[in-house]
């Protein structure tokens, strides 16, 4: 089951810069610039999605967009439930990386 926790923790605490990291040739580029890292709008292919360190929200200011870390593996043609699981993967590993120890998160599917 896909809970309100785990789509929080996918949105607020996994970086958009490991979502990108890990897409690989298959996301969108992306560069670090002024302090703001920033990657090529999915919408309008300008390179102006700049990521809100906070949240992980971006926002292009070319189009007005915003995308987070589930609307990237949507766009490259992820079901929702697989884009939250492959998602919640990537936080754990995240979280492990800098020596977090947390509980595995429940599986959607239980």
């Amino acid at each position: 089951m896909i809970t309100k926790d785990i789509l929080y923790a996918i949105g607020n605490d996994l970086p958009m810069r490991l979502t990108i990291t890990r897409l690989g040739r298959f996301g969108p580029i992306a560069n670090q610039s002024d302090g703001y890292f920033r990657f090529e709008c999915p919408r309008c292919k300008e390179l102006r999605a700049t990521v809100n360190p906070k949240n992980s929200v971006a926002h292009c200011f070319s189009c007005g967009q915003n995308s987070n870390n589930i609307d990237l593996l949507m766009m490259q043609g992820h079901e929702f439930l697989s884009t939250v699981d492959i998602l919640s993967n990537w936080l754990e590993q995240h979280r492990r990386d800098l020596g977090h120890s947390t509980p595995r998160m429940q599986s959607i599917t239980d």
